[in-house]
């Protein structure tokens, strides 16, 4: 194959790369993406799927997000959208190739169909991209295809994976080995493998042993914090050959950024009422989406020392519905509730405090930690030895737009480590 087109298909947001054999360490990200919020760059869209009333495809990403967005009420009800629908294969006990989606309406759609739209429309800005560059461009027969999966996929959602690309026509049936599934988590390590020394720091001031700061037995995790799972590696670089070792098999867990936007749906319960906030998102399917994008946006701006609220924007069929609904308005709900830590604002928004924003965060990150635990406790102290081996760790990650500030300490070294993980930079 003369190149490798790769798409990593996420929970919250997706996107595609490409390198081509003859320069594989050169790797293109896809076009920047037209529409999203104001003042961020993207090199992702959304993993949001919009289907016409018939159930044809519309559209996808930020252009389906924003023409769902901009839908008519009533008319909204009638069109299928779907978003963060990748965990839902994860959560199917009884996965099949007949198993059904959701949509925000609540009508439903065969998965395997939904997915191969998201992958078809993936394959086909990938390749028109390409033919830009290089117009003699064969699709059948000159493209490796990959598409990553978290690690904590069991089989069945792997091949259903596959099977939804033959559909989305990447690759034929016929031709399975042009079709890669890779575990997102190996993919990161291999590549962590290639980072500069300035891009990871140890702060233990230790001799360097090669220009890159990694030496022979050096052990390394890598934390795949992504929208719909976190998943770990644990791999020890092998010399000479400079191979990789791994550790601790590939794992992982639920305990990801869609867990701080369920936090929230949950605080929304606490206040206004479980029964209302179901039956808003079944009567105002587009006004929901709305309010979770409102929420989105407050989200990427947290920071654990931050002392000033966030506001948070209701949108006006919302307090409408709940006046309706209720017989008194959303100010009243929030005082006769039981939150302390949300206020109403004049202006027509939740006014959270930095207490009760880190509160949504908190059960995510401490399972992120807890699970970090157990890969250290794993490796480091072998069969024999667990408790020997278990390491206390104390972490502490600072979400911002597109960093994650990450400053771990192992108690009983004192060794301590600080990572900035950039997304939109290499």
């Amino acid at each position: 194959y003369s190149l490798v087109v790769a798409i990593d298909f996420g929970t919250t947001s997706s996107g595609y790369a490409f390198s081509f054999s003859n320069d594989p360490e050169s790797i293109h990200m896809m076009r920047k993406w037209e529409g999203g919020d104001p003042g961020v760059a993207h090199q992702k869209t959304p993993t949001s799927l919009l289907l016409s009333p018939d159930g044809t495809f519309h559209s996808f990403g930020y252009t389906a997000r924003d023409y769902y967005h901009d839908l008519d009420p009533k008319e909204a009800r009638d069109w299928l959208y779907f978003e963060k629908f990748k965990m839902k294969i994860h959560s199917s006990s009884d996965l099949t190739m007949k198993t059904e989606l959701e949509a925000v309406n609540g009508k439903k759609v065969q998965a395997l169909e939904v997915f191969a739209h998201a992958l078809r429309f993936f394959r086909l800005q990938a390749v028109q991209e390409l033919k830009d560059q290089c117009p003699a461009l064969s699709e059948k027969d000159s493209i490796r295809w990959v598409i990553t999966v978290p690690a904590i996929w069991k089989q069945p959602a792997k091949q259903f994976m596959r099977e939804a690309a033959y559909l989305a026509g990447l690759v034929a049936p016929q031709n399975p080995e042009q079709l890669l599934i890779a575990l997102e988590p190996e993919a990161a390590s291999i590549y962590c493998r290639k980072l500069r020394l300035n891009q990871l720091t140890d702060l233990s001031c230790r001799p360097l042993a090669n220009g890159l700061g990694r030496s022979t037995g050096d052990r390394y995790i890598v934390a795949d914090c992504g929208g719909g799972t976190v998943d770990l590696t644990v791999h020890q670089i092998e010399q000479p050959q400079g191979t990789l070792k791994e550790l601790y098999k590939a794992s992982g867990g639920p305990y990801v950024a869609v867990g701080v936007d369920l936090a929230f749906e949950k605080l929304l319960c606490q206040i206004f009422g479980e029964d209302f906030i179901s039956t808003f998102k079944a009567k105002r399917p587009a006004a929901w989406v709305d309010l979770t994008i409102a929420f989105e946006a407050r989200k990427r701006t947290a920071a654990p020392h931050r002392t000033n609220p966030l506001n948070i924007s209701l949108p006006f069929s919302f307090i409408d519905f709940y006046r309706k609904h209720r017989g008194h308005n959303v100010e009243t709900a929030l005082k006769r509730s039981s939150v302390n830590l949300v206020k109403w604002s004049s202006q027509g928004m939740l006014r959270m405090s930095s207490e009760a924003m880190n509160e949504l965060f908190q059960p995510t990150i401490t399972q992120i930690i807890r699970h970090i635990e157990v890969c250290l406790g794993g490796p480091v102290g072998g069969a024999g030895s667990p408790k020997r081996g278990r390491r206390e760790i104390r972490a502490s990650m600072q979400f911002g737009d597109t960093e994650i500030k990450v400053a771990a300490m192992d108690v009983r070294t004192s060794k301590t480590v600080r990572a900035n993980i950039d997304f939109l930079s290499n």
